[in-house]
């Protein structure tokens, strides 16, 4: 409903847009073009801080599928470690690395499914976000081969497993995973409700 409702709004734009331009060339009036895109901006603008402060973060449990159409993909196990790679080659986490274990299927009927810009980040409880380690990644890799890229080709009922690495400070309180897909314009969409994976206290893992 949201993407409808999205694409309406930006149809109705382009075609005043285009009545606005047209009006200008001709020297006619456009006053009224005008105020038809003012409404059509700051309704849509009104409509998505509501939805924004509406929406809330909704706790899953690890092994929760999140779909993005038949793409989907969830967190199956977290945990902390204080180094990583091996003999002379080991690296040392600025404040503590975590390792997440992903695994992303294919829900489709019938076609192969590829997602759009997928992506996976942590949050402490002041809503601070960190995007993986490349350092603790090719630390990871070099110790247990390469790992399968998230925006992987998934075949028709294909399931793929991997591993990210994550390096969060040590105080950092109360982690969360989200997953999340779809290019920045995604974020013009109304909000919703938000599914979080729980990733336990440094006390915890």
């Amino acid at each position: 409903m949201t993407s409808i409702i999205f694409i309406s709004t930006i149809i109705a734009l382009i075609y005043y847009f285009i009545t606005l331009t047209i009006n200008i060339l001709k020297r006619k009036r456009i006053f009224s073009e005008l105020r038809i895109l003012a409404i059509i901006v700051s309704t849509y603008s009104i409509m998505w801080f509501i939805s924004y402060l509406l929406s809330g973060d909704k706790m899953v449990s690890l092994g929760t599928d999140i779909c993005f159409d038949d793409w989907c993909a969830t967190i199956t196990n977290a945990e902390q470690s204080q180094t990583l790679g091996f003999d002379g080659l080991v690296v040392k986490p600025k404040g503590q690395f975590i390792i997440l274990s992903i695994s992303m299927s294919n829900h489709a009927r019938g076609i192969a499914q590829k997602p759009s810009e997928p992506r996976i980040h942590l949050i402490d409880e002041s809503g601070k976000s960190w995007s993986f380690s490349e350092e603790g990644q090719n630390a990871l890799e070099r110790h247990s081969g390469n790992q399968i890229a998230l925006d992987s080709k998934l075949e028709l009922h294909q399931t793929l497993k991997t591993q990210m690495v994550f390096d969060v400070p040590k105080e950092s309180k109360d982690l969360k995973a989200v997953i999340e897909e779809g290019p920045w314009i995604t974020k013009l969409l109304f909000k919703e409700e938000r599914k979080v994976f729980k990733i336990l206290n440094n006390n915890d893992l």
